[in-house]
């Protein structure tokens, strides 16, 4: 006679393999939607954008957030421009 326990174990392990399924089968459908290099070029540029603004908004706010470390970040950007001459 088949425990609890071991039913339970089997049924976590058909759980298991039908998320692994269904992972796979997501990655698949999306492969399938990205037949272009272009398509995945324009996704990438995009991806790039939205990092940049992201960068250029933490930029923005720094003098405000922390300005003594804004003040040594200029601070050595210009010795080391200085410097290179």
């Amino acid at each position: 006679m088949v425990t609890k326990a071991e039913l339970e174990a089997e049924v976590a392990n058909l759980r298991r393999q039908l998320a692994e399924q269904t992972e796979a089968n997501e990655k698949a459908s999306a492969s399938e939607q990205h037949d272009t290099v272009a398509d995945r070029i324009a996704e990438n540029i995009d991806g790039w954008t939205g990092q940049l603004e992201e960068a250029l908004t933490e930029l923005e706010d720094l003098p405000h957030k922390r300005p003594i470390l804004f003040a040594l970040g200029i601070f050595t950007l210009g010795y080391l421009l200085g410097r290179s001459r």
